[in-house]
C-alpha cells in the first residue's frame, strides 16, 4: 500500500513539475509583451539595484498525495543580487529601465604614454572598477600602449569625456551596448520554476520509504540543483557585465616620426626614381619638403624625380603635422646615379677617348724631342760597345 501510494505521489510530482515549466514559460513570454519592467526606476544607467527580498512559496496538500502549486505569473521573477553571492533576491519586474551591458573602444593621441597608462589606472580605480589586462611596447623609438579596464556603469560617459580629455587627438571612437533584460527575465523565470521543484523534492525525499526511491528522488535532486547553479552563474555574468562597462583604449605618443624610401638606389642617368614617405606619430594633415640633394625640390608625398647627372646624392625630408611639429630626416648619398648609354654618350664617350689617344701621342714625341740629346748619347755609346764586341770576335 505505502509502495503504491509513493508511486503515485512520484508521478504527480512529475506531471507538477511539467505542467509548472509550461506555466513558467507562458509567464515568461507574457511578461515580455506586457513590459514587466514598468513602474518604479530600480536601475542606474544599465545597473539593476536591490529592491526587495522574496521567498519561493509552496503549498502542499495532505499526505498521501502530494500537490505541487506552479509559480502564479503574476508573481515577480527572483534575481541573485551580485553582493550576495546567491543568497538574497530583488524584483527587476517593478524597474523601467533595461540592462544594458555597455562598452566602448578608442584609439587615443597622448603625448605620454607612460603617464597616460597610470592615470587610467588612476581613474579605473576611482570608478569603481579594476584593469583587466593592460601593454606598452616601443617601435622606432614611439610609444605604443594597450589597457582593457572596467568602471561602474553608472560612470560610463564620466570615463569616456575622462579619456578624450586626456587624449591630444581621437583616432577613432566607438561605442556600444547590448540590451540582454529578456534574457535576463527568462533565466529568473526558470531559476523560480527549478527552486520550486527543488522544494517538492525536498519534500518528497522525506517520505521517501525505501532506497530504490530515494536514490531516484536524490538524482532528480541533484540534476535540479545542477540547472540552478549553472543558471545562476548565467545570472550573475549578465549583472557584473552591466554593473561594470568595458572599455578597450590603444594609445599612441604623438612624437612625430619620419622616415622615408626609394624603389631603387642605384640608377642611370635620365632614370626616374620613386621615394615614399613613412610618417607615424603627430597629427595629420602633414606637409611634405623633399631636397632630392640635385637642387630640385618637391612637395608631394611619395614624389617621383629624375637625375640628368651622375653622382652621389643626399635626399632628405621635412614633414610638419597639423600643429605645426616639423622633423627632418636625411640620408646621406642615398643615391647613385651612373652614366647612361645614350646615343650622344657614346658620341662623346668615342671622342673623349680620340681625343685622348692623340694627347698620348703627343706627349710622347714633345718627351722625346726634349730627351734627344740625352737619347743620342745613349746610342753613341750602345754602338762603339757593339762595334767593340763585333770587332772583338773577328780578331
Amino acid at each position: 500500500m505505502k509502495k503504491s501510494m509513493l508511486k503515485r505521489m512520484l508521478f504527480g510530482l512529475l506531471a507538477l513539475m511539467i505542467i509548472s515549466l509550461l506555466i513558467g514559460s507562458i509567464a515568461c513570454g507574457g511578461s515580455s509583451e506586457a513590459g514587466p519592467y514598468e513602474g518604479t526606476s530600480g536601475m542606474n544607467d544599465g545597473v539593476i539595484m536591490p529592491q526587495t527580498t522574496l521567498a519561493a512559496t509552496t503549498t502542499h496538500a495532505p499526505v498521501p498525495t502530494i500537490v505541487m502549486t506552479p509559480p502564479a505569473t503574476t508573481t515577480p521573477p527572483k534575481v541573485i543580487s551580485p553582493e550576495s553571492n546567491g543568497g538574497v533576491y530583488y524584483d527587476i519586474a517593478a524597474t523601467t529601465d533595461r540592462m544594458v551591458i555597455r562598452s566602448a573602444y578608442l584609439t587615443i593621441v597622448v603625448d605620454d604614454v607612460s603617464t597616460s597608462l597610470q592615470q587610467i589606472n588612476n581613474f579605473a580605480e576611482l570608478y569603481g572598477g579594476y584593469v583587466v589586462n593592460s601593454s606598452i611596447s616601443e617601435d622606432r623609438n614611439r610609444l605604443y600602449a594597450y589597457i582593457s579596464f572596467r568602471v561602474d556603469s553608472t560612470r560610463f560617459n564620466d570615463t569616456l569625456q575622462a579619456l578624450r580629455d586626456m587624449a591630444a587627438d581621437v583616432k577613432s571612437e566607438s561605442t556600444a551596448g547590448q540590451d540582454v533584460t529578456e534574457q535576463y527575465t527568462d533565466l529568473a523565470s526558470r531559476l523560480r520554476n527549478l527552486e520550486a521543484s527543488e522544494a517538492q523534492l525536498l519534500e518528497l525525499m522525506n517520505q521517501a520509504g525505501t532506497v530504490t526511491e530515494i536514490l531516484a528522488v536524490q538524482k532528480e535532486l541533484t540534476n535540479t540543483r545542477e540547472d540552478i547553479e549553472l543558471i545562476k552563474g548565467q545570472m550573475q555574468y549578465l549583472e557584473q557585465s552591466a554593473a561594470l562597462s568595458l572599455f578597450t583604449v590603444t594609445l599612441e605618443q604623438s612624437k612625430l616620426v619620419v622616415e622615408f624610401a626609394a624603389d631603387s638606389r642605384t640608377v642611370k642617368e635620365g632614370s626616374g626614381i620613386q621615394f615614399y614617405a613613412d610618417i607615424s606619430g603627430g597629427f595629420s594633415p602633414y606637409s611634405y619638403e623633399w631636397d632630392f640633394g640635385d637642387g630640385d625640390t618637391s612637395t608631394d608625398a611619395n614624389p617621383s624625380h629624375v637625375y640628368d647627372e651622375g653622382g652621389d646624392f643626399t635626399v632628405s625630408l621635412k614633414v610638419t603635422d597639423d600643429k605645426g611639429t616639423s622633423e627632418t630626416y636625411t640620408r646621406e648619398d642615398y643615391i647613385s646615379v651612373l652614366p647612361g648609354w645614350g646615343a650622344g654618350t657614346v658620341a662623346e664617350s668615342a671622342w673623349n677617348a680620340l681625343v685622348s689617344f692623340f694627347r698620348g701621342v703627343g706627349a710622347f714625341f714633345i718627351g722625346l724631342g726634349i730627351f734627344s740629346p740625352l737619347w743620342i748619347i745613349i746610342l753613341v755609346i750602345l754602338y762603339f760597345a757593339w762595334w767593340r764586341r763585333r770587332k772583338k770576335k773577328s780578331s
